[in-house]
């Protein structure tokens, strides 16, 4: 093998890497816990009802008004309250407004923090200024009312990557991802020390802060190491990341040569971009790329690396949370690749987020999924499988996948079965040996494009009976309760009713 990363040394780094996880620093440290360690001692609610309320929702319908629909119509006892959000609110025609609210016109949402902090919460970071415009603090406005109502209140830390975010935060664009190129991209490096006491210090003032009133914590990210941001999909974030000086200096510390590194993932780059000219090797596209892994293990090496560092971070603020409060429970929000691709789902499996967290929360989106699930299938066939039309590479993904949906041509008019929901409930259950609380998401009106399949009160009940009928603890009205109708709000609060009555 023409490579400086031997064989010798590539089963050496995955021995060292299966024992240890990295400290900000770089330095081995034990940080993920191991299955055999005792289960969470969080006290989870019996048949969760949640749903996501951004902040700006509370000023415009007003905190009791909003809180009436919610348990009236929908039954909910949960709420996942945006509490830090990494993206400004913009509609911007891409759905109708639904028949409730003014979507943000009124107190359009910037981004930032939407509570009051202390600053010893982050005395290991220097970003410490990241107030939203306005200073709404909802942990204080909303939660007492709803704990009067026996509601739970969640604090939702959404850290999307944003290019406004990283210049709303002083300081933040310093500890951005440089990709393969040296660019910088828009979102922050998990080794980064200061991005880590940021995300810890968070943690702390929820918990810390706001003893009385925040019940538990939804921490979410949709962001995918550089390989999949290479094949792409509709979740891919910019770059092919990371290779700063603290990513460098860790791939050092595992053997890791950096400019092999590089070097591959310019290659596997030059392939795809080959593929979207429709000009194909001679030896086709799939064996192209497979060659390029072999000849670059370090591809894959620093593909693995990325994951665990996101699996660390997790890790990290989980124990955090666990020491401060540990019958609160803390989890993780998934985003849908999770579900359709078998690249992502094979890197940032349950079974791995499952060992540090006490829920899991599935984007199971079927309406929108339809769409979601072909544009992943066109990448796939521009890409690695690009030797094979989309149409034709659909029912071998299906098979690779485990799903029975739709031709490719109907996909997104149809969208997804409720047996979608069923079949990725039961994996998570599987794959984690239930030994956290798995919720699915239930589709209420999640933005989709014209043609694609629309929600339905009879399409909710659906997907309600499906979930809590392959064994799901509870579910997630999704996206965001100020894109659902009423009407189809309130048919997931009957479904929800008639199943909790069953004796």
């Amino acid at each position: 093998m023409n490579s400086g990363f031997s064989r010798r040394r590539f089963v050496q780094w995955l021995a060292a890497l299966s024992t240890a996880s990295s400290l900000p620093s770089g330095r081995a440290e034990s940080a993920v816990r191991t299955s055999s360690s005792p289960a969470p001692s969080a006290i989870n609610r019996k048949n969760l009802v949640a749903t996501q309320v951004k902040a700006y929702a509370w000023q415009d319908e007003g905190i009791e008004a909003l809180l009436d629909n919610l348990q009236a119509k929908g039954n909910v006892n949960t709420v996942f309250a945006f509490t830090f959000n990494s993206e400004a609110t913009d509609v911007s025609g891409r759905i109708p407004l639904p028949d409730h609210g003014t979507y943000g016109k009124a107190n359009p949402e910037i981004g930032g923090a939407f509570y009051d902090y202390d600053l010893k919460y982050f005395a290991d970071t220097r970003l410490k200024q990241f107030h939203a415009a306005g200073r709404f603090n909802v942990i204080a406005e909303v939660a007492p009312k709803m704990k009067a109502r026996g509601m739970d209140f969640f604090a939702f830390d959404y850290n999307n990557t944003n290019a406004n975010m990283m210049h709303l935060i002083p300081g933040l664009p310093e500890t951005a991802e440089i990709d393969v190129y040296g660019r910088r991209t828009d979102g922050a490096c998990w080794n980064h020390p200061d991005y880590r006491g940021l995300l810890t210090g968070r943690v702390k003032s929820y918990l810390s802060g706001y003893p009385d009133l925040v019940a538990g914590i939804i921490w979410g990210c949709e962001r995918m190491g550089p390989l999949d941001n290479l094949i792409g999909g509709g979740w891919a974030t910019a770059g092919i990341c990371c290779f700063c000086p603290f990513c460098r200096a860790k791939a050092r510390d595992l053997g890791i040569a950096v400019e092999k590194s590089q070097q591959g993932f310019i290659e596997l780059d030059r392939l795809f971009e080959l593929a979207g000219k429709k000009q194909r090797p001679s030896d086709g596209y799939f064996v192209s790329f497979w060659r390029i892994l072999i000849e670059y293990p370090e591809v894959l090496a620093w593909h693995r690396m990325w994951y665990d560092s996101y699996h660390e971070v997790r890790a990290e603020l989980f124990r955090t949370a666990k020491a401060i409060a540990p019958q609160k429970p803390f989890g993780f929000h998934m985003v849908q690749n999770i579900t359709f691709s078998p690249f992502y789902s094979a890197a940032d499996d349950y079974a791995t987020i499952g060992k540090n967290a006490d829920f899991i929360i599935i984007a199971t989106y079927n309406n929108a999924g339809g769409g979601r699930m072909k544009s992943f299938i066109d990448r796939l066939s521009a890409t690695v499988f690009a030797d094979t039309p989309a149409d034709t590479l659909t029912p071998i993904y299906y098979g690779m996948m485990g799903y029975e949906e739709a031709p490719y041509s109907e996909l997104a008019m149809k969208g997804l079965t409720v047996d979608y929901i069923a079949r990725e409930t039961s994996r998570a259950i599987a794959d984690t040996g239930h030994r956290i609380e798995i919720y699915p998401s239930v589709d209420i009106n999640v933005p989709v494009q014209p043609g694609w399949k629309q929600t339905t009160p009879e399409g909710v009940k659906a997907e309600v009976r499906a979930a809590f009928g392959a064994g799901a603890d509870g579910v997630v009205l999704a996206r965001e309760y100020t894109e659902m109708w009423l009407a189809n709000l309130a048919a997931a609060g009957d479904a929800t009713r008639e199943i909790f009555s069953r004796p």
